[in-house]
């Protein structure tokens, strides 16, 4: 999406030699994904103490997708030697 926006030049030039991205448009896009992450990541810290779980049924539900991935793993490893 196309959007026109009036930015300070000295920060989006910091921005850009601080991210390292190659264009500011990569920089731009990087900051507001950022930005969105850390609002997300608060929002969820909000909600710590405040919802009950079963601890038991997270960690198997970790278990089996950790299997889960193993096993994508090795399906993708014989795919690559049978071609």
């Amino acid at each position: 999406m196309r959007t026109t926006i009036t930015l300070d030049e000295k920060l989006v030039s910091e921005l850009v030699k601080l991210s390292g991205a190659k264009t500011k448009t990569a920089a731009v896009a990087s900051a507001v994904r950022e930005q969105i992450r850390r609002v997300k990541l608060k929002k969820l810290s909000e909600l710590l103490g405040s919802i009950d779980f079963d601890e038991e049924l997270v960690e198997g539900a970790d278990s089996l997708d950790m299997k889960r991935v193993h096993r994508l793993e090795r399906g993708g490893r014989k795919n690559a030697k049978q071609g």
